[in-house]
């Protein structure tokens, strides 16, 4: 009975934190990133381990430009789910913002070794292998993300990599 009685309380304490983050969701799509950001934290607030709701706030963060808190969510999921690619690119793109370009090219890295096929990846590690004069390791990253269909990699790889 009292297995019953903590399961049902579960239940409905988790679908509470459901609706918030569903809410959340919604107002990304609406682009109300700070009543998003609110509902995030309320679900988060009730399912502190959930990385997926963290994984939302964060982005909701980081399009207010608010990047150090989306970056400290992210790393909140990837404590909770280490080997989600999205979470490393996200924070990746999210120290590429504040200027962090080793700090990026990490998660860039890291994201690349669980999902290899996202040319958006080897794109942004391109970018920031570029800022720090690290052209050759650059031009690989932008042969990559063409391969993978990537078409802004283009101009880089025309104008800074040679011919082969």
């Amino acid at each position: 009975m009292i297995r019953l009685i903590i399961a049902l309380f579960s239940l409905v304490f988790c679908s509470s934190c459901m609706l918030q983050y569903a809410a959340g969701l919604s107002q990304i799509q609406q682009e109300k990133y700070e009543q998003a950001t609110y509902n995030f934290s309320v679900a988060l607030s009730k399912d502190p381990k959930n990385p997926e709701i963290y994984f939302a706030r964060a982005f909701s963060r980081g399009s207010m430009e608010q990047y150090s808190g989306a970056i400290s969510d992210l790393t909140k999921a990837i404590r909770l789910d280490s080997t989600n690619a999205d979470y490393y690119f996200y924070r990746g793109y999210f120290k590429s913002k504040l200027g962090n370009d080793k700090g990026a090219i990490r998660d860039f890295s890291k994201s690349i070794i669980y999902y290899p096929y996202y040319h958006e990846t080897y794109y942004n590690r391109g970018i920031n292998l570029m800022h720090l004069g690290l052209l050759e390791d650059a031009c690989l990253d932008f042969k990559t993300a063409i391969e993978l269909g990537d078409t802004l990699s283009l101009k880089y790889q025309r104008s800074l990599c040679k011919k082969e």
